[in-house]
């Protein structure tokens, strides 16, 4: 089977950091995978075991299958062009839900072309993939839309626990990513709000800082307590991984995070965008070592569940049984 991956870069983000885990399990089981985008230079951040070549020679050969997740024109051109006997859309997130029902592309055009392109990629008659199961939810509930769930894992070579060293005060990690649909500010409101009860805490980020990968354990695994805010998100990867090394998660109660976040059980959940909240857990955290150490040992049996290994064979075989259907109906 020949699997063609579309990207519009390889830059550090965690919709490519999916890409690359399925496309390396992929190659590893014997599948001829390739992942095309504009420079088609290798990943600088990352191993890739697949091929990797330009989004232009994707046109030059033919392919089982072709898979792309970033709903631009670009990409949905080149994918719509390419010779292929399947075409997926992998969806990561849906950005603009409240757009999506009633979208009209005369409308919104000039404004929100992410939308226009997620909403023709949606209903251009391809398998589509779900990375979390409220992706899922809602395609089906608002949209009518058929799909596929194919949740993701953690790299445990990446992510998992590691010896802590005691800390001075109380070390808050967060990513710092300056994104506003990230929350990053709302992080830093509910931390000095959290510092009237608790002036022990302090803050640290790791956004543009250029850890390797192979550091990042040690990052999470540093801190007392990791907050995640994001205010939507088709999948968290920043708070599955500090769950996965074993680190305090306080998250937004978001649909990005459902599938492994539990409030009082592996995390404790606060709604998006209220900082009084975000601060409170922040609190309770801080001064409760046991609860504490009951969501982490939770939350590390729960993120077992998710493993990049079993994502790869169930994607294999979501594949095999698509284009088994298409052969029959040639």
């Amino acid at each position: 089977m020949k699997v063609a991956f579309v990207e519009p870069h390889l830059g550090l983000f965690g919709g490519i950091r999916r890409i690359l885990e399925l496309a390396n399990r992929l190659t590893d089981r014997g599948v001829e995978t390739t992942v095309f985008h504009p420079e088609g230079t290798p990943c600088e951040w990352m191993e890739c075991r697949a091929r990797v070549r330009p989004s232009a020679r994707l046109l030059e050969e033919s392919q089982d299958v072709v898979i792309y997740n970033d709903p631009n024109p670009e990409d949905f051109g080149l994918v719509r062009r390419a010779p292929a006997r399947l075409r997926v859309f992998y969806v990561l997130e849906l950005y603009e839900t409240s757009l999506l029902p009633g979208f009209h592309p005369m409308i919104y055009r000039p404004r929100h072309q992410r939308t226009l392109y997620m909403k023709r990629s949606l209903k251009a008659g391809y398998l589509l993939l779900t990375n979390a199961t409220w992706l899922t939810t809602f395609l089906s509930d608002r949209l009518g839309l058929e799909s596929t769930l194919l949740l993701g894992g953690v790299n445990r070579e990446m992510f998992h626990p590691v010896k802590r060293e005691p800390n001075d005060g109380f070390r808050v990690l967060c990513s710092g990513d300056p994104r506003p649909r990230k929350g990053t500010d709302d992080i830093r409101a509910a931390v000095e709000l959290a510092r009237r009860s608790c002036p022990e805490i302090r803050l640290d980020t790791y956004h543009g800082r250029g850890v390797p990968q192979h550091e990042m354990a040690r990052v999470y695994g540093a801190a007392d307590l990791f907050v995640e805010a994001s205010h939507q998100a088709g999948w968290n990867n920043p708070a599955a991984e500090a769950m996965a090394c074993g680190v305090p998660l306080v998250c937004t109660d978001i649909g990005g995070v459902r599938d492994f976040a539990v409030h009082e059980r592996t995390a404790l959940l606060a709604p998006p965008g209220d900082v009084p909240a975000i601060a409170a857990a922040i609190v309770r955290m801080v001064q409760d070592d046991a609860l504490r150490g009951r969501l982490v040992a939770a939350g590390l049996e729960s993120i077992d569940r998710f493993d990049w290994d079993r994502s790869a064979d169930r994607l294999i075989e979501i594949l095999e049984r698509s284009l088994a259907r298409e052969a029959a109906h040639a």
